[in-house]
């Protein structure tokens, strides 16, 4: 969930995405917006999350805003961490480009547990290529991409 706060002249509300365009429009009406189907209005906080806190104190389209709350209210697993990973990774400052990653967070490997090499580059090889074979995950293999990546230090 994002929870943001609003801006419209002197007018603020805090909305919460993902939305309906009903609750949405309710909100733009609260702010005395004018034209309800102009949604690009000043980002005045970020409430939540705060990993989002780059995109106050501009203007957004919260339509733009709604699309990335819902795709961010369908990760499951360790997504959303991922996906905040990647942003700080890839210097990410704009909206457009946070929806893009939304798609393209499954190319991000997330390593928190370094204790096995081999789990390490299995997954980083299960996340870059899709699939790995089932009978070789005994191979030394594993573990030298593993190595190979945690002394890269591109993560």
């Amino acid at each position: 969930m994002i929870t943001a706060t609003v801006r419209f002249g002197d007018n603020y509300a805090d909305i919460e995405f993902p939305c309906s365009d009903s609750y949405l429009r309710a909100k733009l009406m609260e702010l005395h917006a004018g034209d309800p189907d102009q949604t690009t209005l000043f980002l005045y906080d970020m409430i939540e999350p705060e990993e989002l806190s780059f995109l106050k104190d501009r203007l957004i389209n919260l339509d733009e805003l709604n699309y990335l709350a819902k795709r961010m209210e369908s990760f499951f697993g360790d997504e959303e961490i991922r996906f905040f990973e990647a942003m700080k990774l890839e210097h990410v400052t704009e909206l457009k480009d946070l929806i893009n990653l939304t798609f393209n967070v499954d190319k991000f490997t997330l390593i928190q547990d370094v204790s096995d090499m081999g789990k390490i580059g299995r997954t980083y090889l299960l996340d870059r290529e899709g699939a790995i074979p089932a009978h070789d995950e005994a191979d030394p293999k594993y573990a030298a991409i593993g190595r190979d990546l945690l002394q890269s230090g591109n993560g």
